[in-house]
């Protein structure tokens, strides 16, 4: 992981010398704000419409264009029937509750 945010990082323009002296939450924040910050968006927008007059395709979306400026969706995966059974199974147990011991506490 910290060799993938060095890499990042080199790519962005970042000494590599500078980015030993920083813990790995240190350079995420540098990565997530350097992402962020106006003067990247601009350039980033530019070299994208640069590309665009010699590109056959072009996205239809800011986010497929430019993923980088956007944060990741994240994708729920379908849980599976006999795994969907069981949870219902046990959420039912832990829930049902008989009218009887409602009423006889003495409430």
């Amino acid at each position: 992981m910290v060799h993938d945010l060095y890499a990042e990082l080199v790519k962005q323009g970042c000494e590599l010398k500078e980015l030993y002296d920083y813990s790995c939450k240190e350079l995420l924040f540098i990565l997530k704000y350097s992402r962020e910050g106006l003067a990247y968006k601009l350039w980033r927008a530019g070299s994208m419409n640069r590309a665009a007059f010699g590109a056959k395709y072009y996205p239809a979306k800011l986010e497929e264009a430019i993923p980088e400026l956007f944060e990741k969706k994240t994708q729920k995966a379908p849980m599976p029937d006999w795994l969907r059974e069981d949870y219902e199974k046990r959420i039912n147990k832990s829930v049902k509750k008989t009218p009887d011991s409602f009423f006889n506490n003495g409430l």
